[in-house]
């Protein structure tokens, strides 16, 4: 049970240089490519429970845990529109910076 906790402490430490990845990645989509604000902010939620499932499954809360927190990134591609490429790259982009936020925070909350 220690090392499942050792794994989520080590991946919180690294979500700040995650966040401002996923930051500069924001700002060059802007650039090259139309924003869709419903796609980023279903993303970003998506992050968020997918990052909350893996949690409660490295806090050993139960293998189902696992298996829905891996499956939850299939949800924002199945209920984002997706017109081109560009769209499915913000999509990725929220998911992986809402993961990072909610690990971030859960570092925050466990100084």
């Amino acid at each position: 049970m220690q090392e499942h906790n050792k794994i989520s402490l080590s991946l919180a430490s690294k979500a700040p240089v995650a966040i401002i990845g996923c930051c500069i990645g924001f700002i060059i989509l802007a650039l090259v490519s139309p924003f869709n604000a419903s796609n980023v902010v279903l993303a970003i939620g998506v992050g968020v429970l997918s990052a909350s499932l893996l949690l409660a499954y490295w806090h050993g809360r139960g293998g189902s845990f696992f298996i829905l927190g891996l499956a939850a990134p299939m949800l924002s591609i199945l209920f984002s529109e997706l017109p081109d490429f560009w769209s499915l790259v913000w999509v990725i982009n929220g998911f992986f910076c809402g993961f990072a936020v909610l690990l971030w925070l859960f570092k925050v909350k466990n100084r």
